[in-house]
């Protein structure tokens, strides 16, 4: 198999009119841009119209992103953003309790085989879960998102989502603490 292509080359080459470098990209990138719209979105539907509208937007940007940094970084910020931006009319229209959490559950699942008792309590569980992480603030959800889905550092998500690094820092703890509260919750009942 031949090596693929660094990020730069195809920004580069997307800018000179390559269409294909940009398809190889959004192949790459989709995968991630689609499970953080839809950890911010909490709907699949919504999460597959904002991944296809964030890869339309990178495309028209491309020309301000110049190498600034790393593309992959660019493009999360710009999901990050759009996908707030449309939290906000979402949330106008739409109850928050109407939509799951399920990209963010699904990570918690134990990949064992359970008896209908047991995959019973872990649905329960996973529906306390998805209620809890409903509720929170969406900097909380995102920045939880970005650190559980991606596994990026504290400095990535702080500069993807352009807050300081002691934000991301409280938004983590404060959205950890309320899910561990709620766990503790389930264990105990």
């Amino acid at each position: 198999m031949f090596p693929q292509p660094a990020d730069e080359k195809l920004v580069a080459r997307t800018l000179a009119g390559d269409r294909h470098a940009y398809r190889i990209l959004m192949e790459r990138y989709y995968r991630i841009v689609f499970r953080l719209c839809r950890s911010i979105l909490r709907h699949a539907e919504d999460a597959e119209d904002a991944t296809q509208e964030v890869f339309v937007r990178a495309f028209q940007s491309l020309g301000q992103f110049a190498g600034r940094g790393a593309f992959g970084g660019w493009l999360r910020r710009l999901t990050v953003n759009h996908c707030l931006n449309r939290t906000q009319t979402v949330s106008a229209r739409v109850a928050a309790k109407s939509y799951s959490l399920d990209t963010l559950t699904d990570s918690l699942q134990t990949s064992r085989e359970a008896d209908p008792e047991e995959q019973l309590l872990r649905s329960e569980e996973q529906k306390r879960i998805h209620d809890e992480l409903d509720l929170l603030p969406p900097q909380q959800r995102v920045a939880l998102a970005l650190r559980l889905l991606e596994g990026l550092t504290y400095e990535e998500i702080a500069d993807i989502m352009g807050v300081p690094v002691n934000s991301v820092r409280s938004w983590l703890h404060r959205g950890r603490t309320r899910l561990r509260e709620a766990l503790q919750e389930v264990v105990e009942c």
